[in-house]
């Protein structure tokens, strides 16, 4: 049985196993105190002798017994500490007058009234009513609305009225003093007032009833039960309980302490009153209006009147409360489907108008689409420039686009980034495609975003009702899936289409799954040399990021740069590889292998103004000199925005760190922002290089590429070397670095620190030899002088 109780207990980690036993037996105790009590109230066991024995010692026993189960549980679990400590002390002050009653106040022939003994039982209201109340947790935001409140209210007045309206007859209706009589009133009508407050409570958390608050109800119903019995059983004398309100008694206070250790640790957020939940305050409200009818019939006691009164007015109240929200229904179920930033209806609007519009095309048979746009680079602007800038365009997006569509069709906003336009009847496909051509024609035009002129592109997916979808929710995500398709195509609009629909499905997967691999160990870096061109000694490595997949296979990153940039996770697939990478060039440094880390950055990465101070921070942590770091950047990223990522090289090449153009030759304006820009690096592109033996073209602009960084005192690199016969050409053409398959495939850390150390070998055997070439040659230089003379 021990045991039983114990399972039964919650399953707090704040006690010990041994604490959980010993309250276990506590309780055991307690059932055994009771059933002997039950046993001599019910079936007389003991006779009367044994009646004196058990009201008088068991009961107190039984009553130290509560007051220690109570007031551990604040002593032992935080949870409502402070809400549990008021009801332990209003316990212990209820059980402290029974003690004193029982050794003292019950011997002497008149013990005054009110005594000692009522001055602790009567605490026991104002305490265990505050702990009450602090249970509930309602507070701050929690706070249930006003009509709710008078749920509350219009429920426990009721019940007290009707209870009130029991007892107050029965107990005025006895003899003795008035101040007995006050004193025997009072007790009932305090337990019915706090059964009162709890039914009111329950109210409040929307009649959700469970373990905890029915046991609180049950025994202040049991207390006033208990207290009702005695005040009709003594009828205004004083003097001792019978049996069965002895056992009443004893029953209220072992399902406080049973109340005590099952109102369960957890913080649930209110369920407030519904329309369906106002039927229990309803029947209240009757009774209390047929207590008010009853009293024209029979005049009530002043109690019970004014209970009854007070649960009407709160009623009317209720009802009144009811009545403003019914007229404010259909402004709140606007709002309800409104975004709260942009004034557009929002996505469970859209989706419903979506499913509206499907329905009237079924009986009309008109055709409808939904073209979903998304916007480019919009998680980097807020990055950059924070959330109160990606706020602010977001509000000027909405016009822009209802503009578009001439407030013809919906615009609604879905969430973050992302406006869809529903087009109902469609009109035709080319229709369509004009307006989709609109609509990013409009994003076009610069915005005035904390004070600086931004332009924003976007990619629009359609899909169409009913060659693409069967429902709504179909068609919204084919208009998704058509939105990924868009991104890769120039016009940056695209139809949904089904035999692409399987590869959109996998991209969307895919950046899922990149995403919770940026946060893991699944992303590692391969290290590929460059070296130099007169001597082949590697003198500097490029980092290249590879994607541990979850069967194993090491993804390169023409399978996953592409995905992470759509789904706006390129910032932080850069800052992994920069953290990878210095660890490992850390490492290298210590092992006295003096070499440059080269890491790809991309247009994300430039357009943040906080990216040098990152930079900065890393090179900190790990302890590697700014110099040592090469950044590079693409030709076409630079285009993005000149001014802007100009300025964040400009802060990077303060740091120390040097930048090298990567890419170049490929795009069209590079000469013109060259000189502009504090690069010490340029790498020819590979498409030049590997064919540069077999084509005039391409020769020609490798010569003109390695003049250009002659005169401009820059560091060439020539990618793509994978034969002697281009080393040797770039040799001739004095070429400063080179790096491609010839020298070595990109490799793990591991297999470049052992080519490393081959070089670092032959370097000293190299010299060794030198050396003793020299001591040789000296010899003989040495022997021939002897010879001379």
């Amino acid at each position: 049985m021990r045991a039983r109780i114990g399972r039964a207990l919650p399953r707090s980690a704040d006690l010990t196993p041994a604490e959980r036993g010993l309250l276990a037996g506590a309780f055991v105790a307690l059932g055994v105190l009771l059933a002997v009590t039950a046993a001599n109230a019910l079936l007389g066991v003991g006779g009367h002798a044994a009646d004196a024995l058990i009201r008088d010692w068991v009961s107190t026993a039984a009553a130290i017994l509560v007051v220690g189960i109570v007031a551990a549980r604040p002593l032992r679990v935080p949870f409502r500490r402070r809400s549990f400590a008021l009801v332990a002390a209003s316990v212990a002050s209820y059980c402290a007058g029974d003690v004193l009653w029982t050794v003292w106040l019950s011997r002497i022939a008149n013990p005054p009234v009110p005594s000692m003994s009522d001055l602790l039982w009567l605490a026991f209201y104002p305490l265990v009513a505050a702990g009450i109340v602090g249970l509930t947790g309602i507070r701050g935001r929690n706070r249930p609305p006003v009509g709710v409140w008078l749920d509350g209210i219009v429920a426990g007045g009721g019940l007290a009225a009707i209870g009130a309206a029991i007892i107050v007859p029965s107990v005025l209706s006895g003899h003795g003093s008035a101040a007995t009589l006050a004193m025997e009133l009072t007790y009932p009508i305090g337990d019915l007032l706090l059964v009162g407050l709890v039914v009111g409570i329950i109210a409040l958390r929307g009649w959700r009833i469970d373990r905890g608050w029915a046991g609180l109800a049950a025994a202040f119903a049991l207390l006033a039960a208990a207290h009702f019995l005695y005040a009709v059983h003594s009828a205004g004398t004083v003097g001792r309980p019978s049996a069965v309100t002895s056992l009443t008694y004893l029953l209220a206070l072992s399902t406080l302490a049973f109340v005590a250790w099952q109102v369960p640790p957890t913080r649930p957020e209110p369920k407030f009153a519904s329309w369906s939940v106002l039927l229990v305050p309803s029947g209240f409200m009757l009774a209390a209006l047929a207590l008010l009818l009853f009293d024209h019939v029979h005049r009530l006691p002043a109690l019970p009147f004014a209970l009854a009164t007070v649960t009407m007015l709160a009623a009317i109240g209720r009802m009144m409360v009811a009545f403003r929200d019914a007229r404010g229904l259909p402004e709140a179920r606007r709002l309800a489907g409104t975004d709260d930033l942009t004034a557009l209806p929002n996505r469970r609007r859209f989706m419903a108008l979506t499913e509206e519009a499907i329905a009237a095309s079924g009986a009309s048979d008109r055709g409808l689409a939904v073209l979903m746009l998304d916007l480019d680079n919009f998680k980097q602007l807020n990055d950059t420039l924070g959330h109160h800038a990606g706020d602010e365009l977001l509000r000027k997006i909405g016009p822009r686009l209802q503009h578009a569509v001439r407030h013809l069709h919906t615009v609604g906003r879905l969430g973050g980034d992302e406006f869809a336009v529903l087009v109902y009847p469609a009109p035709g496909d080319d229709a369509i495609v004009e307006l989709a051509q609109d609509i990013l024609g409009a994003l076009r035009a610069p915005f005035t975003v904390s004070e600086l002129s931004l332009r924003v592109t976007g990619s629009l997916g359609i899909a169409t009702f009913p060659d693409h979808a069967r429902d709504a929710a179909e068609l919204m995500r084919h208009a998704d899936i058509a939105m990924y398709q868009a991104k890769s195509r120039r016009d940056r609009y695209d139809f949904y289409a089904h035999e692409r629909d399987t590869h959109s499905l996998e991209r969307l997967a895919l950046a899922a799954e990149l995403a919770a691999a940026l946060s893991s160990d699944a992303i590692e870096v391969h290290f590929q040399p460059k070296a130099d061109a007169r001597t082949r000694r590697i003198v500097g490595v490029e980092a290249l990021a590879r994607w541990r997949r979850a069967d194993g296979r090491l993804a390169p990153p023409s399978e996953f740069v592409g995905p992470a940039e759509h789904a706006g996770l390129s910032r932080e697939l850069t800052r992994r590889v920069v953290e990878l990478s210095l660890a490992q060039l850390r490492s290298w440094r210590d092992a006295g292998y003096e070499l440059q880390m080269a890491v790809n950055t991309t247009v994300a990465d430039l357009l943040d103004v906080t990216f040098p101070d990152e930079i900065e921070g890393a090179l900190a942590r790990h302890g590697v000199p700014a110099e040592a770091l090469v950044l590079e950047v693409t030709e076409s990223s630079v285009l993005a925005d000149p001014d802007r990522i100009g300025a964040v090289m400009q802060r990077l090449c303060e740091l120390g760190v040097e930048l090298s153009l990567d890419d170049f030759g490929t795009g069209y304006s590079s000469l013109a922002h060259l000189k502009a820009l504090p690069v010490r690096e340029l790498k020819i592109d590979r498409s030049f290089v590997s064919r540069m033996c077999t084509d005039d073209t391409d020769s020609a602009i490798v010569f003109a590429l390695i003049q250009l960084a002659r005169k401009l005192d820059m560091r060439l690199v020539a990618e793509g070397v994978e034969d002697r016969w281009t080393l040797d050409a770039l040799r001739v053409l004095e070429c400063d670095l080179i790096q491609g398959y010839l020298i070595s495939r990109p490799l793990p850390a591991a297999d470049i620190e052992s080519q490393l150390e081959n070089q670092r070998r032959q370097r000293l055997t190299s010299g060794i030899a030198h050396r003793h070439d020299q001591l040789n040659s000296q010899r003989r230089s040495i022997d021939r002088a002897r010879i001379a003379v």
